[in-house]
């Protein structure tokens, strides 16, 4: 299981972190699915602070990223589903608006981690990487069917 994706593009910058903001705003979980052509987001009703209300928003690898690579957990399931907690994404997304890139990568450790690595511009035309940690929880393959209302198992 890898992932890695960068976005370069400042509209896409932008339009990722408005994503990443109104889902902040809407929960403090959500589920995120990764494919070989996207990345989706998630709040099921169950996930949600208003309750009854879902939410689906899918980016496009070709639209949205300039690298994004991904391999799931295994050929036939070729995919990664995560549970991510938004308590602090909102705040480090404001702190990163002056940001010339992204890279997101799934780190592998225990507990396994969403990495954002924001590059700053600052106005002596310098750049610093600052980097961010999100510990996620893999969604297991065998509980994948327990998800299936809102998981967008056929998505992949």
């Amino acid at each position: 299981m890898n992932f890695e994706a960068e976005i370069v593009d400042q509209g896409s910058l932008h339009h990722f972190m408005g994503v990443m903001t109104m889902v902040g705003n809407l929960t403090n979980t959500c589920t995120i699915g990764i494919c070989p052509d996207k990345m989706i987001f998630t709040v099921s009703q169950n996930q949600a602070i208003e309750k009854g209300m879902n939410l689906w928003c899918e980016l496009r690898q070709e639209r949205v990223f300039s690298k994004f690579q991904m391999e799931g957990i295994s050929a036939e399931n070729n995919g990664i589903f995560l549970e991510l907690g938004l308590e602090n994404v909102p705040q480090t997304l404001e702190a990163a608006k002056n940001a010339k890139a992204l890279k997101i990568k799934l780190i592998n450790r225990h507990p396994e981690s969403l990495v954002l690595c924001i590059e700053l511009s600052f106005a002596s035309r310098s750049r610093r990487p600052v980097t961010y940690d999100f510990p996620v929880k893999v969604i297991p393959r065998n509980v994948w069917k327990d998800f299936r209302e809102y998981l967008f198992l056929d998505a992949c």
